[in-house]
């Protein structure tokens, strides 16, 4: 119940207000007598937002999302109280849009539909009881993507002509701003053209630039991706022509008008990126931010985390981590860099990448529904790919995506993005200069959400036991060796009493404790939105058993998905409470169907058989009572062979619904 005096309210506020700095709407919510939180708490009544913020679905947002007694309102609920002199009520203030963004991949998961968020936001409200039926089929219908992407928001329209575009790169010109119409439409271009039997991978940049003296130019530049280019200004000053010249190169380069920019690219032009063009305010630093980092530079605030927790949110949140795990994934970071590329492009990405899934496994829809050569149709389809998410190939030929092992890369990639956009719009928030009283790696931290996040003391029983797990089921194909930085024990918000809605009172419940591994990139978004499962638009055949959550029994394969490599050999080893469900789906070998196949057996997971196997299994009430009736393997034990042929060296276990899923400890690992 929302409080009727501001005494008992504690106001958050998230997102950019014209007109307002956060201090101000601090001055305003402490001057009625109530509580203003920097994070947002489990105890917070109100949190204070814009459209935009959560449209882009904000950390903030996310968790206040997630708490039932917290209201999202906008700043005429703010304002309108004040004026009252009283909290009024919030129902005509309320933001109703859902903040469905994707997320986390790793050991081959990755975000979940639409459907399933609005599920976790009902059981979160108070809303029936989930039948194990409703799980069932929580994610097997495909959300009607092509709807929600025509419904899309157009990224290209600022809500604020305040907003600071960052000008290109390469621009030679100074003084000069991106134009902004009344619209609000950003006129700032970035074109793509990859074609790899040509050997061609380049860009063209057009902005419409305006000075402070109110001379128009247009900017453009060109040439291969990952090179400087050559530059061009076009106009004489007026901005009439400065407007013609823009959307006479837009037209020749795309075949598109810019108004109809959106529109299907045209074959052999380029193809128009959408940007996200939010937080591009990162240049600007006027006086007023100057004096405030000085000061907080002369008077530093002290984390009030333990050492072992500030340790972690450097290493999640390094910058240069996210750097070599986009190099590594040929992304060009710099024509787009993180967090950029609109939720439009990406689903796009995702799209093609399918089309070349489907070519793959029938190369009779070469000549049915492209009308071409098998051969033919992958390179369009990967020319299209590359154009759409620029890629970086220096001088070397772009790649035809027609094996599954690069498609399956591409996902990857994908997912990463999504993940690091997260974990990168986390680390902005963080840097805001108007909240020097908090340190910044709390504020990161608060902004992941959880319950629970306890360092495990070492030479406990519980540390020692996590640790012979962790050591002990290292697979003999596997040469690593790990050190233990840390153990976590943690909880994310909701996520037991979704767990018990669900699954609770199953009669053939099956809980292990099993190992999940991902890049430490991607651990911003896995903690704060939780494991996801691959949505719609993703190829199925990038996945072995389907799209889901992927488990192992054995640590080193999941450490496999950590690319310590990228990240000073170091990564993130989770362990989490899985409801399998008895019998599992079992297969000895690749099903990419099998999430379909063991639904319409009524199985809540599928076990793709390994020839090395655990030999026995204990009670994991021996790690902690919390655990008592979820089973691990007991590596005292060692393991045994298989009797039957697989194809696979280890278990691998899959679900295929989020809320079988209870994150319970994180790892904190060196490994070589």
């Amino acid at each position: 119940m929302a409080p009727r005096t501001f005494k008992k309210a504690i106001v958050a506020v998230s997102g950019t207000f014209p007109g307002y700095k956060q201090a101000d709407l601090k001055a305003l919510v402490e001057g009625q007598g109530a509580t203003f939180s920097s994070s947002v708490s489990q105890d917070c009544t109100h949190l204070v937002t814009t459209e935009k913020d959560v449209e882009k679905g904000s950390a903030k947002n996310r968790t206040a999302c997630g708490i039932s007694t917290c209201e999202i309102v906008n700043l005429d609920w703010l304002l309108e109280s004040v004026e009252a002199k009283k909290p009024l009520p919030v129902k005509s203030y309320l933001f109703t849009t859902d903040l469905s963004s994707p997320a986390p991949l790793a050991n081959g998961d990755a975000k979940a539909d639409k459907k399933e968020d609005k599920e976790v936001k009902k059981e979160k409200g108070g809303a029936k009881k989930r039948t194990h039926e409703d799980a069932m089929g929580a994610n097997g219908a495909a959300n009607g993507d092509e709807e929600e992407s025509k419904k899309m928001k157009d990224s290209q329209k600022a809500s604020s002509k305040k907003l600071v575009v960052p000008l290109d790169e390469g621009c030679t010109l100074g003084g000069y701003s991106v134009y902004i119409d009344d619209s609000g439409l950003i006129w700032d271009a970035t074109l793509n053209q990859t074609n790899a039997g040509h050997n061609n991978n380049k860009f063209y940049r057009i902005q419409l630039l305006v000075s402070r003296s109110s001379d128009y130019r247009t900017w453009t530049r060109w040439g291969r991706v990952g090179e400087s280019g050559q530059s061009a200004v076009l106009g004489n000053g007026a901005f009439d022509q400065a407007m013609v010249e823009f959307e006479k190169k837009f037209k020749d380069k795309t075949g598109l008008t810019w108004e109809n920019r959106l529109d299907t690219p045209r074959n052999k032009k380029y193809t128009f990126l959408e940007r996200n063009y939010e937080d591009s305010d990162d240049e600007e630093d006027d006086e007023d931010q100057v004096v405030k980092r000085e000061e907080r530079e002369e008077t530093p605030v002290e984390s009030a985390l333990p050492e072992s927790i500030q340790n972690l949110m450097t290493f999640i949140f390094n910058q240069q981590h996210f750097l070599s795990a986009m190099e590594a994934l040929s992304y060009d970071v710099k024509k787009m860099p993180l967090g950029k590329l609109s939720k439009r492009t990406l689903h796009e990405g995702y799209r093609i990448l399918k089309d070349l899934s489907d070519l793959l496994a029938n190369p009779g829809l070469a000549n049915s529904r492209y009308g071409t050569t098998v051969p033919a149709a992958a390179e369009e389809l990967s020319n299209r790919y590359f154009t759409t998410i620029p890629h970086v190939f220096g001088r070397n030929r772009p790649p035809v995506l027609f094996h599954d092992k690069l498609i399956k890369k591409e996902v990857e990639l994908l997912e990463a993005l999504t993940d690091m956009g997260v974990t990168n719009a986390i680390m902005k928030e963080s840097k805001d200069v108007e909240r020097e009283r908090v340190h910044q790696l709390d504020l990161q931290f608060n902004s992941l959400g959880m319950e629970e996040m306890t360092p495990v003391e070492p030479n406990t029983t519980e540390f020692i036991e996590l640790e012979q797990y962790l050591n002990h089921s290292r697979g003999a194909t596997h040469n690593l060796s790990y050190k233990v930085i840390n153990i976590f024990r943690i909880e994310r918000p909701g996520e037991t009493d979704r767990f018990s809605k669900s699954y609770g009172a199953i009669k053939n419940s099956n809980r292990r404790l099993l190992w999940h591994g991902s890049r430490s990139t991607n651990f911003g978004g896995i903690l704060s939105q939780g494991l996801r499962i691959a949505p719609p638009e993703a190829p199925v055949n990038g996945y072995m058993f389907g799209k889901g959550v992927y488990f192992a029994d054995m640590s080193s394969k999941s450490a496999n998905y950590c690319c310590p490599y990228n990240s000073g050999n170091m990564g993130l080893l989770m362990l989490c409470d899985v409801e399998l469900g008895d019998p599992m789906y079992e297969q000895e070998y690749a099903n990419c169907n099998a999430a379909e196949d063991s639904k319409k057996e009524g199985k809540l997971a599928t076990l793709g058989r390994g020839s090395s196997i655990p030999a026995g299994w204990k009670d994991a009430k021996c790690v902690h009572e919390n655990l008592k009736g979820v089973t691990m393997p007991d590596v005292s034990m060692g393991s045994m062979n298989e009797q039957k042929r697989c194809s696979l060296y280890y278990n691998e276990y899959i679900v295929y619904d989020v809320a079988q899923i209870r994150q319970r400890y994180l790892f904190h690992v060196k490994m070589r």
